[in-house]
């Protein structure tokens, strides 16, 4: 268990509270239909609001 909250320390709290499902599912619906760099800013951005938000 320790090593869930080391990771969970480094990913800034995103494995031990993960956005919700209709995010996570978007994101995949997303990057089977875009282009791949559309994909990765998106999900920078869902990440980096979902860390502001937490902190």
């Amino acid at each position: 268990m320790k090593t869930f909250s080391t990771l969970g320390r480094m990913a800034g709290g995103f494995l031990m509270s993960p956005p919700p499902k209709a995010a996570i599912t978007t994101l995949i619906w997303l990057g089977a239909r875009s282009h791949p760099m559309v994909t990765l800013l998106v999900t920078l951005a869902l990440l980096s609001a979902w860390r502001d938000d937490r902190g």
